[in-house]
């Protein structure tokens, strides 16, 4: 969270805590309003209003650094990565363009080159405030985990999102040494998941790192507290981080069951006590000035309670925050969530939204970076899932009884979502499965046919149906063509002497095979009248043939192939041992034989016509000729002598 100045500081400038201590937040997702609402929400113009707070006389001063808020004239490292994060996702949604004074280009460079030569701490670490005007110190305090952690996200996104920046961005995340602050990262909920994040991605996996991230894995084990109804772990939980995570972050498919328990809750408050709920932390006008409200409460082991970094816990009334209000619409975009959204419309300016309205209906008149910038990350993510998920799978599949077939299945989206996988042919004698049926985006999976024998030949439909709770589903058909079954053809493919024939090629009308080492080869479903080849490689090795099969056949098929047998000597007239011969039809290779002690070699596999045999030395690295021979067929051939040089003897 965002560590703002001190409260003498503030009673002294009558502004907000900019502070975003480190809480953790605990999330569940499922959808608390089950009928989808559609309401008309230009999420565009709420960017566009939200991206004019950082417009030079707002909230941007004259260096390019942003505002905490209108009234105070401060950053933290969390205020600057909210602004990075907003750069890219205006960019992402065409509020601003690359080029100009106030392009995207020119607002990166000048952040960038505030972290590159800021002033740090001693400790080497950045200090916890900067004043946006000079970009000097406004703290003798060192910035903490939870601002570092949020900033490296925002770099990190950054980096992603304009590669052409990762080296100067590489350079300032090390010059900063914010990767320092891993080892501090506390384990208590969502908040140190958020920022834990930051530096997992930056690779700084310490054991406090990974504990925090690990938090997901231990929310089932920990005690419940009742949120009206909703069973929620004893963990800080409110709609900050949730959000922040959201928006930003690759996340596991459990982290949205929790989001969704928590947006449950919050509902339920509303039916029992008819006051809209979103909570999270915020500013005010008056004292405290900053608050947060929690949904659980560990201090006190309540729900829906108030507290302040000043004041402690409060009975101050409660507030729909505006980034709340809207972010949680950005994401369920249900009944409830637009009527959050409709509540807090009021809060709306052309240059940027204020913070919230309170319970009563009183808006809160203070304006900040963080609240303008989660919109903008709202208005991306909202624009972005308002697309259902891809789907791709093929339209059409042949198979026939008895057999079972696989097919890919891809579900995908720009965004990281849980997506569920449904598969139905209400088929007796069709059984589907899909071996992995729940995943996030892109999903990519298998989905196994089987057809039993029971099954008539036609056509059948199978409907495929991925969901999301948080997108709009999508669904295929697949049309599954069960062909009779037919008749089975067993080749057995000999040499002209009689002897197997492998790796012939046997093309079959439109069936094709090759045969095994035994020369054999099995067509099934067969039924009809074919013409059929037999090729070695690119050469023809039988007469087409025409062949009807009307039950199950078994055919010996002979083929023009011979063996060769060559006597190579050398230039002495002796046997020219260990000699690698090789044989080709124009550039194909056909077979391969090696020369025993009389010199004698023989090529087998090789089709009638002309045919060239190379030799090679023993090692196969040197070549000693090359011969052409023609073989007119009937049974072994006996070529004449080849005679090859003597290896000693062989000219440069």
């Amino acid at each position: 969270m965002a560590r703002g100045p001190t409260e003498k500081m503030i009673a002294a400038m009558l502004v907000l805590l900019l502070v975003v201590y480190t809480q953790t937040s605990t999330v569940t997702h499922h959808v608390a309003v089950e009928v989808k609402a559609e309401p008309l929400v230009d999420w565009l113009e709420l960017a566009r209003s939200a991206w004019n707070y950082f417009q030079p006389g707002v909230g941007l001063s004259s260096l390019g650094l942003n505002y905490a808020s209108i009234s105070w004239h401060y950053l933290t490292d969390w205020d600057l990565g909210c602004y990075i994060s907003a750069i890219v996702d205006a960019e992402a949604l065409g509020l601003v363009d690359k080029e100009g004074t106030m392009g995207s280009d020119a607002r990166i460079r000048k952040v960038l080159n505030f972290l590159a030569t800021r002033p740090l701490h001693p400790s080497g670490v950045p200090y916890g405030v900067y004043d946006a005007d000079t970009g000097e110190p406004g703290t003798t305090s060192p910035s903490n985990p939870s601002d570092a952690g949020r900033l490296l996200i925002a770099l990190y996104r950054l980096k992603q999102h304009r590669p052409e920046f990762s080296n100067y961005i590489d350079y300032v995340v090390e010059r900063n040494g914010m990767l320092k602050f891993a080892g501090g990262v506390p384990n208590n909920g969502f908040y140190s998941y958020y920022y834990a994040y930051g530096y997992y991605l930056w690779g700084a996996r310490t054991r406090q790192v990974n504990d925090a991230l690990n938090v997901l894995s231990t929310l089932r084990s920990k005690q419940v507290v009742d949120a009206y109804g909703v069973k929620l772990p004893f963990v800080e939980i409110t709609m900050e981080p949730i959000l922040y995570s959201i928006f930003e972050l690759s996340l596991p498919e459990d982290f949205f069951y929790w989001a969704n328990l928590t947006l449950q809750a919050q509902f339920n408050r509303y039916k029992a006590t008819g006051k809209l709920t979103a909570f999270t932390e915020g500013n005010l006008a008056v004292p405290p000035y900053y608050i947060y409200e929690w949904i659980v409460d560990i201090y006190t082991g309540k729900t829906f309670t108030l507290w302040s970094p000043s004041m402690g816990h409060t009975s101050l009334t409660p507030v729909v925050f505006t980034k709340a209000a809207i972010g949680m619409h950005a994401i369920w975009e249900n009944e409830y969530t637009s009527l959050l959204l409709n509540y807090v419309m009021k809060a709306k300016t052309p240059n940027g939204f204020y913070e919230g309205v309170d319970e009563n209906g009183n808006i809160i008149y203070i304006m900040t970076d963080k609240t303008n910038s989660l919109i903008i990350n709202a208005a991306r993510y909202a624009l972005q899932k308002a697309k259902p998920p891809s789907l791709v799978v093929q339209e059409t599949l042949e198979t026939f009884p008895g057999e079972s077939v696989t097919l890919p299945v891809l579900v995908n989206h720009s965004l990281s979502l849980p997506v569920h996988l449904n598969v139905s042919s209400g088929i007796e004698g069709l059984t589907l499965s899909l071996q992995n049926s729940s995943g996030k985006t892109p999903l990519k999976t298998n989905l196994t046919i089987t057809v039993y024998n029971m099954i008539r030949p036609g056509s059948y439909q199978v409907i495929i149906l991925a969901t999301s709770p948080l997108a709009k589903p999508v669904n295929r058909t697949l049309t599954v063509i069960v062909k009779p079954p037919g008749y089975t053809l067993k080749i057995k493919a000999l040499n002209a002497c009689g002897e197997p024939a492998s790796n012939v090629t046997i093309v079959l009308g439109d069936f094709k095979g090759l045969t095994a080492r035994d020369g054999t080869l099995t067509f099934r479903h067969l039924n009809g009248t074919y013409m059929l080849y037999a090729f070695l490689g690119r050469v023809q090795v039988a007469d087409p043939t025409t062949i009807t099969i009307s039950s199950d056949t078994e055919l010996t098929l002979k083929l023009k192939l011979y063996k060769v047998l060559i006597d190579a000597k050398t230039t002495k007239g002796t046997p020219a041992e260990g000699i690698i011969l090789r044989a080709f039809v124009d550039d194909q290779f056909l077979s391969y034989a090696k020369t025993n002690s009389s010199g004698l070699a023989v090529l087998k596999n090789i089709p009638p016509g002309n045919i060239t045999v190379k030799a090679y030395s023993s090692d196969g690295k040197i070549e000693l000729g090359s011969w052409s021979i023609t073989v007119r067929g009937d049974v072994d051939v006996v070529d004449p002598e080849i005679v090859v040089p003597e290896i000693g003897k062989i000219e440069a």
